[in-house]
Parts: structure tokens; sequence; C-alpha cells
């Protein structure tokens, strides 16, 4: 009876350390929620939870926190930053707590300039470059502390000017990648001899490297093989794949924004891993790939993949940012550029759409979530990079889509 009691005991704790070890062993699943920022039929925009990017509707009637003004959204790790492109440059922070999943704001600040340019360094880290519009004033870069919200420090720098030629830099990108810190950018005039935002000099990509976190100047790198990179308000100008190697791209585009329109070819350059410089040995001609089609935005999906949003007509300075352009008009599409094979695939079961002043996208189970609008409204678009298929999601009620996230519940 003893003998049996002990083998009772030995075995009743085998099978609790072999519960417990496979318990711990199991990753604890992190609940979700969608939330998208749209301009609503009043334009005004309104930051909501949606259940669903795939079916149903989006509807800001009765959901969510309508925002101050016209507002650009960015991901900030598991927050939301809302930022004020016509409010004081004011930005709040979004997350999602409660049992519900419910928006809640987690403060606020206010940036003495317009920000242009964004990235997540890390948990408690987001960096935002600020600019002026006009003028040869130094540029802002904001060290933002995620935990309360506020700005930790101030970097001042003029990036690259040219006042002899009355050009002055403006940012359009901004990537960490180790100790160094890349900001991409136009030359643009400053509004007393030459027009502000005319582009005299775009035919060449330029990028400014810096030390970080002490923000010490190091150098400018140029590639005269293709135009500057990024456009105003772009926010995937720089990006980095799962070697280390950051991509960028050039529209080279009428319709972006640069006037006079660059003679180089709209494309992608590579900087590789540990490098500072471009890589001389790589370049993507976008354009020729493609039949003579421009890159307006592209977004990393992995596995040496971007899906571009494209140029199709390159004809109206400026009209890649007109979201509820008329239908007849729109001139945007779809297509994945393989950036080890230098092909390019057109998107198929995806209608020509408006553009937007950032690239609304969310990259989700290998899917990337788009919006799709134009005069008459706005859906979320599902694209498969791998069969380069696209498939119509949930409508938008309202305008469209100004971002799109998925977020923690915490």
């Amino acid at each position: 009876m003893k003998n049996q009691l002990i083998k009772s005991i030995l075995l009743g704790s085998a099978l609790f350390s072999f519960a417990s070890c496979e318990e711990s062993s199991t990753t604890p699943t992190v609940e979700t929620s969608y939330v998208v920022g749209i301009e609503a039929v009043s334009q005004i925009d309104v930051l909501l939870t949606a259940e669903s990017l795939t079916e149903g509707e989006i509807s800001p009637v009765g959901n969510g926190i309508e925002q101050p003004a016209w507002m650009s959204f960015y991901k900030a790790g598991n927050m939301v930053f809302a930022g004020g492109y016509s409010s004081d440059n004011i930005i709040t922070a979004y997350n999602l707590q409660g049992e519900n999943g419910g928006l809640v704001s987690s403060g606020q600040l206010v940036t003495d300039q317009g920000v242009y340019a964004t990235t997540n360094i890390d948990d408690d880290t987001f960096i935002a470059v600020g600019a002026p519009r006009e003028g040869f004033e130094e540029r802002t870069v904001y060290f933002i502390d995620k935990n309360d919200v506020s700005i930790s420090e101030r970097k001042f720098t003029r990036i690259d000017e040219r006042k002899d030629l009355d050009l002055v830099s403006f940012p359009t990108g901004v990537h960490q990648r180790g100790d160094k810190l890349f900001i991409s950018y136009f030359l643009t005039g400053t509004g007393a001899v030459v027009p502000a935002f005319a582009t005299p000099m775009a035919d060449t990509a330029k990028i400014a490297v810096y030390e970080y976190p002490s923000m010490e100047f190091v150098k400018l790198i140029k590639d005269e093989r293709t135009s500057e990179i990024g456009r105003y308000t772009s926010e995937t100008a720089m990006q980095e794949d799962e070697n280390g190697n950051i991509y960028t791209y050039s529209t080279s585009s009428l319709a972006c924004g640069f006037l006079p329109t660059p003679t180089t070819p709209s494309g992608f350059l590579r900087i590789n891993a540990g490098d500072t410089e471009f890589d001389d040995s790589y370049f993507f001609d976008f354009e020729a790939a493609s039949g003579g089609y421009k890159i307006n935005s592209a977004v990393y999906v992995g596995n040496g993949k971007m899906v571009v949003r494209v140029v199709m007509h390159d004809e109206v300075h400026w009209s890649t940012y007109s979201p509820n352009i008329a239908e007849e008009q729109a001139h945007l599409s779809y297509m994945i550029a393989d950036l080890n094979t230098k092909e390019v695939t057109p998107v198929t079961g995806i209608p020509l759409t408006g553009g937007g002043w950032g690239f609304a996208n969310l990259i989700k189970d290998g899917k990337v979530y788009v919006n799709i609008s134009n005069d008459k409204g706005g859906h979320i678009y599902e694209i498969n990079p791998e069969t380069a298929s696209a498939t119509e999601g949930a409508m938008i009620v309202g305008h469209y889509a100004k971002g799109i996230f998925d977020l923690p519940i915490e």
C-alpha cells in the first residue's frame, strides 16, 4: 500500500510537471482589433475601430473619435499617433484598452513645426522630423517618449541647403538602423526667389546620414541613376528588409508633385546592411520594367517583394494627392515589384484609384490591405503579393481610409 501511494504521488508530480512545462511553452495569444482613420462625408476625420477589413461596412456613424482637423495617422508600435496637418501641429496618441478594446487617448503634445517624416524606433521612442514650409529655418528632429507622450529631446539640423540657388531640403522619410539615422529629402525653393515646392534639382537621389542617437551629422550621399527619394508626405520612402538592407523608391513623377519633372527614371535603390552608401551595383529601373509607369508609393511585404501603388498617367501636377478624384480620372493602380529578380507584375482584380497624402496600408498574415477610392467612395482591398491578385473588402462609409492599423488590446 505504501509503495502504491509513493507511485501515485510520483506519477501525479510528473503529470503536473509535464502540464506546467507544456503550458509555459505555449505563446499567449494577443487579442487585437482593427483601427481605421477615415475622412467622413462631412470631411471630418474620424479614428475608429472595425470588426473586419474584408466584409461589411466601416462607418463613423455613432462610432469612433472625431478629430479636430485634417489629420495624418502614424503607427507607433502599440499606438496610433494622429498628427494635425491643419491643427497647430497637435499630435495625439491612441491605443486600445479595456474589456471591449475601446480607443483611448493616452496623451497629447505639440510640435513647433509641421511633421513630414516619422519612424517608430522601439517601445519607448518615436521620431518625427519637422520642417517649415518656406525659408532657411533649421529642421527639427523630435524624440518623442511614448510612455508619457512627450517630447524628450529636440535635435536641430539643416539637412542640406543651397543658399546661392535659394533651395532648401524638405524631408520625405526617416529610418534608423543601428547607430545611424537616415533622412531622405528633396530640394525645393524657399519662396524668396524659387517658388516653394518647385523642384529644379530633382534628378538625383539624396539622403543625409547622422549618428544615432546623438544626431551628429555624418555626410550626404547621392545617386544620379534616379530622382529624389519619396515624395511630399510619403511614409515608406526608406524600408528595411529581413537582411538589414535599406531600399528606397523614387517617383520621378509630375503627378507626385515634382516640377520640373525629373528626367531620371522611377526606381529602387539599395543601401546594403552595415553600409552608409548606395550600392552602386544595384538599381531597379521600375519605369523600364513596368513598361513606362512610375512609383507613387510602395510598401515592403517580405520575401523581396514590394506592393507598389503605380502612376499610370503622369500628366497632371499633384494629381496623385486626390483620393476623391472623379472616377473616370483615377490613374493609380497596383503592381508587385520583385526586388531580387527586378520583375513587375500587375495586380489583378483591383480598379484604378485616387491617391492620398500618405499611403494607408496594413500588412497582416501575408496580405496587404489598402484603400481604393474615388468620388463615389472607398473600399478596403486585400492584396495577395504571391498571386498578384486582389479582393474587394469592407466599404468605407465616407470618402476614404487615411490609415489602416491592427493594434493589441491592452
